[in-house]
């Protein structure tokens, strides 16, 4: 039976960047960070049953997937790290996490995930996976701006993925969106406008509304992009522009819909009708004709036998 462990603190050890794992048994475990190919450090933490994470060494990669960790605010991680795998662990919110300023890359794959709600990504980060989450929805998240590939996967229905006005524009231009589409045709919010990016429908607030809505502070994420002009040259997003309208397309077009199908049940039957008029007609006008020239038939035959009445014939 595998050991819970209680913490992981960094070690002094000569030059190699060293942790130490103390378990709930009191017993220990020494592991060393190694340099990868491109000469960045790296500490592999995965598979050790740790549970809390006081503090780490210097180094710029750090595996900790497939642990017990089960809050984020229990990892302490350096300001160095620009990587970090935290895969298949059971903590289910990012709340009280804090992000190193460096972080470059994040995942968060194959865990417990059950939303993500109010907080703010490090706006660093250019690559976030999170995939095969239990996610059953998102709002009030502001993402980073650096920001280029996101994959978001749920196991279950992800229901509404609110978002502010910003990210919405980012996300059309994103080199990767890959996110599970959403099961709601309905805001929660009813000041949010519909906005499809691919096949995901985005829940969409103005900057302000939202910033005022999860108590978000102005700062350098969101107010570079909200000075963009009104006249900049911004990616334009498939949209309803408000619920109301989007329902009102919705009923036209199955009203529409089923007067085409009316309409075609009313002329098929006469389409076919008057076929079958223009055919009777032209067999009958066909017969009148034959009919016809039958008669003068008759007639130039009767015609015929009287002048040869009236020949006389001579005996030789």
């Amino acid at each position: 039976m595998r050991r819970a462990a209680a913490w992981v603190a960094a070690l002094a050890y000569g030059e190699v960047e060293t942790v130490e794992i103390e378990y709930a048994n009191c017993s220990t475990e020494i592991v060393r960070g190694f340099e990868t190919g491109d000469g960045m450090t790296q500490l592999d933490l995965s598979n050790k049953d740790i549970v809390y994470v006081q503090s780490l060494p210097s180094v710029i990669h750090v595996n900790l997937t497939n642990n017990n960790i089960s809050q984020l605010e229990n990892v302490v991680l350096p300001t160095t790290v620009q990587t970090v795998d935290l895969s298949e662990n059971t903590f289910t919110a990012f709340q009280n996490f804090s992000f190193p300023k460096n972080l470059s890359k994040l995942n968060v794959s194959n865990g417990k995930l059950t939303s993500l709600y109010k907080f703010t990504f490090s706006d660093t980060i250019t690559t976030l996976t999170m995939l095969r989450n239990p996610i059953a929805f998102i709002s009030g998240v502001v993402f980073p701006r650096s920001l280029k590939m996101l994959s978001i996967t749920s196991t279950v229905k992800l229901t509404e993925f609110e978002v502010r006005q910003t990210d919405a524009i980012l996300f059309e231009s994103l080199e990767t969106f890959n996110v599970s589409k959403t099961t709601s045709l309905v805001c929660s919010d009813s000041e949010a406008l519909f906005r499809y990016v691919q096949d995901t429908l985005l829940c969409v607030l103005p900057d302000n509304v939202f910033d005022a809505k999860f108590g978000i502070k102005g700062d350098c994420n969101t107010s570079d992009l909200n000075r963009i002009p009104p006249s900049s040259s911004v990616p334009e997003l498939m949209e309803a522009d408000s619920p109301r309208r989007s329902n009102f397309l919705l009923f036209a077009a199955i009203s529409l819909s089923i007067a085409c199908a009316g309409l075609m049940s009313t002329l098929a039957p006469r389409t076919l009708y008057e076929r079958y008029r223009k055919k009777k007609n032209k067999n009958i006008l066909n017969r009148k004709s034959q009919i016809k020239q039958q008669q003068q038939q008759v007639q130039s035959l009767s015609t015929n036998q009287t002048q040869d009445q009236g020949v006389a014939y001579w005996d030789l």
